[in-house]
């Protein structure tokens, strides 16, 4: 016998049609009659929230985020902790995320192998590494071992420099899961000489199924790319990633047009007069970093080198900049620069802006003066930065255009991220756009960014870092010279390479496949001035 739906049931159920239907603004009537009329139940707070979200209101998204958070962690009631927790990170609030998994407990948290792989995720993101591996390591002690436990662990020991073990996990993902397409890709990507034959053996063996995912086959893509061109077959190695990369450019819903059109509007709104009325008196609890640039192009060096300093931390790459315009102006969105935002811009209050961005990350300095923030798409943000943060360092690593557009293209980027990179052309234009951007702020911030170039950087760290502890208001130290020195975790799609020293073999990379780089080549150097080119 079917029993009836209850009144909560039937709730759900309208509240459920509504965000189907895109009718948010009524998802967000019902989800809060259910939150209100039975307020122990986080997931009614959740569902508010994320209807919210969706909408567009930002505010009131943290607003329940928070209040599902809390009443989660109140009534003990930890069922969907791990999607509550992610749900929080894209809301810029890490600080509650950690939080629930922390009372949640760890016994609670590897009752399942799955919901411990995805609290480690979200650990992980939010650069707590060691705790993420501690909730893998208990999961392994009480499940079977899964491939995808074993890739976590892989990634988490990755980050935190463990690299030997780190490849002894991904092998232990793969001896479970030979077709995990992931694990693959990072394994090439970790350590590429690790069994390179079986590793390799693997990857073709995979590609010679007909059910892959287009995804999960460009990333295979990729993975043989890394070893071709390890093993010196770069025409073998470009046929590879030019199949990853068709593949991938197909998932997304990007138009090169709309990016055009989006730096048109950044340098339209951020002309002098705009960025010259700095909020404030620009002073604050800390200083803030902010190091920019292209992904891929040495960003991460200067990172961990400027962290050495002993009056410098680091956030890693942050997207609270982002959270905070949201914040401002009361818009949901991911996306930098969105039209929306920079419509908002010219009634925001940036005094609030820079106090709130402060606010945001005081908790991440410890007692350190100043604090790196090295999330790349900040770039597009410098001129809102400089207005709201007056006191805020900026630094901007350049690398050969050519260079970079090679980066760029061999790297498969999670999600929507950098869409431009899937094709010689498309990367090209994003890096003229965003050299003639880099222009654009030096003509209406003279001073305020300072340009380092990665070729100088690698060459001369220690002359070069001193510049760059000037400009930070800082004293030299010898350590911000020395990459072996920082031991941190790093997160970062480059967090192999940086636990090596310092060397110069990655410039003039780009020459190995210079023929089918040929028309982006002539792209960039028709738009470009020679000046932005390595000399060899």
């Amino acid at each position: 016998m079917n029993t009836p739906p209850t009144e909560l049931d039937n709730l759900w159920r309208r509240a459920a049609d509504c965000v189907a239907a895109g009718d948010y603004t009524q998802a967000v009537v019902t989800y809060r009659t259910i939150a209100e009329r039975y307020p122990d139940d986080p997931m009614g707070w959740f569902a508010l929230s994320s209807a919210a979200r969706a909408g567009g209101d930002f505010r009131l998204a943290v607003e329940h985020a928070r209040t599902a958070a809390l009443v989660m962690r109140e009534h003990q009631r930890f069922g969907g902790v791990e999607a509550l927790a992610q749900h929080l990170q894209g809301l810029g609030e890490t600080r509650f995320a950690t939080h629930i998994i922390e009372r949640a407990g760890w016994s609670v948290s590897s009752a399942h192998p799955d919901l411990a792989a995805r609290l480690a995720q979200t650990l992980g993101q939010a650069d707590r590494h060691a705790d993420a591996l501690q909730i893998l390591d208990l999961a392994l002690t009480r499940h079977r071992p899964t491939a995808q436990l074993h890739y976590m662990r892989a990634v988490t020991l990755r980050h935190l420099g463990r690299g030997a073990e780190a490849t002894a996990e991904f092998e232990r993902c793969l001896a479970l899961a030979p077709e995990h397409a992931a694990a693959m890709l990072m394994l090439a990507g970790h350590d590429v000489h690790a069994d390179a034959a079986g590793q390799l053996a693997r990857i073709r063996a995979a590609l010679a199924r007909n059910d892959l995912e287009p995804l999960q086959r460009a990333m295979v893509d990729y993975a043989l790319f890394i070893h071709l061109d390890a093993a010196g077959d770069p025409t073998a190695a470009w046929a590879a990633l030019a199949e990853g990369m068709q593949l991938k450019r197909a998932t997304l819903h990007w138009n090169p047009a709309d990016e055009q059109a989006m730096f048109a509007a950044v340098t339209e709104l951020c002309d002098a007069d705009f960025v010259g009325h700095a909020a404030g008196n620009g002073t604050g609890s800390h200083t803030p970093v902010f190091v920019l640039g292209l992904p891929r192009s040495g960003t991460t060096v200067l990172e961990r080198l400027l962290a050495n300093h002993s009056r410098v931390a680091s956030a890693g790459e942050l997207n609270d900049f982002q959270h905070q315009l949201c914040w401002e102006a009361n818009i949901a969105t991911s996306e930098p620069a969105d039209p929306r935002l920079l419509a908002a811009a010219p009634a925001m209050d940036f005094a609030a802006l820079g106090h709130g961005y402060l606010q945001r990350t005081e908790w991440r300095r410890g007692g350190a003066s100043h604090l790196i923030d090295k999330f790349p798409r900040n770039f597009l943000h410098a001129g809102l930065i400089h207005r709201a943060l007056p006191q805020a360092k900026l630094i901007c690593l350049v690398r050969d255009p050519l260079d970079s557009c090679l980066s760029n293209l061999k790297e498969l980027f999670a999600g929507e991220f950098y869409p431009y990179s899937y094709d010689p052309l498309e990367a090209a234009a994003h890096i003229v756009r965003f050299h003639r951007l880099l222009a654009h702020w030096h003509s209406v911030m003279p001073g305020a960014v300072l340009t380092v170039r990665y070729e100088d950087l690698v060459r001369d760290p220690s002359g070069v870092m001193r510049g760059v502890l000037a400009h930070c208001d800082l004293p030299f130290e010898a350590a911000c010279a020395d990459l072996g020195h920082n031991t941190a975790p790093s997160a970062t799609a480059s967090s192999s390479q940086v636990r090596q020293t310092l060397h110069t073999r990655s410039i003039g990379a780009w020459r190995r496949h210079a023929q089918p780089l040929a028309a982006a080549e002539r792209v960039l150097r028709e738009q470009l001035p020679a000046t932005a080119f390595t000399a060899d």
